[in-house]
């Protein structure tokens, strides 16, 4: 599953290849990955609307439009699921047989793919506020995380991919982040000491960087 560091890469990428396209048509293939949006909904707000920004929530991906002739802002929540791809496609080339969700960009689509469909595309963006700090930003305090995992008795890992302690960590990075702590994924979160935990805060913070610096571990398509 894509996890914190080849989300933020995508967005990089996505990001000035969006601003200021108009959405021209949608094709919807799997309404599944739109719920609760319905598909009618989904085309009667976006159609016509124009991408202004794109940010990124933890694992999510907050697409930020403006509806046609109004300067109402609408915000398109995306998430990748296990293995989700949103890229650029010439106009005639022909959609690959998992496409989810197409917009019509004029020139060219863009394309939100996903073999098994666990991703979403849709309007309801409740999700985000359940989401904990971002581990790279100024509200994934030392204090605050220990104190959160103080007052669990899960294993240190699985506490870790809780999105309300922080956001984005998933089993490849909360892994590598307790190895480089020299704690054991199975030790309960309570039982960690003060220096440990110190450490692990650090080492999320670590090993998070140094993976957006070396790349996103999914096909991104740089042909738009």
């Amino acid at each position: 599953m894509p996890e914190l560091p080849e989300v933020e890469i995508l967005a990089r990428h996505l990001r000035p290849l969006l601003r200021g396209k108009i959405i021209r048509e949608i094709y919807v293939r799997r309404e599944k990955v739109l719920r609760p949006t319905s598909p009618a909904q989904f085309r009667k707000i976006l159609r016509g609307a124009k991408f202004l920004g794109l940010t990124r929530r933890g694992k999510y991906l907050l697409f930020e439009l403006r509806a046609k002739n109004s300067r109402t802002p609408i915000s398109l929540l995306g998430h990748l699921g296990m293995t989700g791809r949103m890229f650029f496609a010439g106009k005639k080339e022909p959609l690959p047989k998992h496409a989810a969700v197409v917009f019509d960009l004029g020139a060219k689509n863009f394309i939100y793919e996903d073999t098994r469909y666990f991703g979403r595309l849709t309007l309801d963006n409740s999700a985000v506020a359940k989401l904990g700090p971002e581990p790279l930003g100024k509200d994934f305090e030392p204090v605050k995380f220990s104190e959160n995992l103080k007052r669990s008795r899960q294993p240190v890992k699985v506490k870790l991919l809780d999105q309300s302690l922080v956001v984005g960590v998933g089993n490849i990075y909360a892994s590598e982040a307790l190895f480089r702590a020299g704690i054991s994924p199975r030790r309960a979160a309570n039982k960690l000491t003060a220096a440990q935990i110190k450490k692990l805060w650090r080492s999320i913070r670590e090993v998070l960087m140094e993976a957006i610096d070396c790349g996103s571990t999914i096909p991104l398509n740089f042909s738009a």
